[in-house]
């Protein structure tokens, strides 16, 4: 785990994290064309797709989630 290599993330605050989190994921972004996409996460994306659009599965909003994420602190 990354944590274990760089030690000082440990001791960062939940929003020092999130930052760096923001940072590194636009450092991704300007690098995608190098990033190769974990082995079946397209079929994964399609069949949730799939049950979504059928009805078999419902969304949430981004209230909704943002909500269950903020209660895991």
């Amino acid at each position: 785990m990354i944590a274990e290599t760089i030690p000082q993330i440990r001791a960062m605050g939940t929003q020092e994290k999130f930052q760096l989190a923001a940072e590194l994921w636009q450092d991704v972004l300007q690098h995608e064309d190098e990033v190769q996409d974990p082995p079946g996460i397209a079929a994964m994306l399609e069949d949730r797709l799939a049950r979504y659009r059928s009805g078999e599965v419902t969304g949430r909003s981004w209230e909704e989630v943002r909500a269950s994420i903020q209660r895991r602190d």
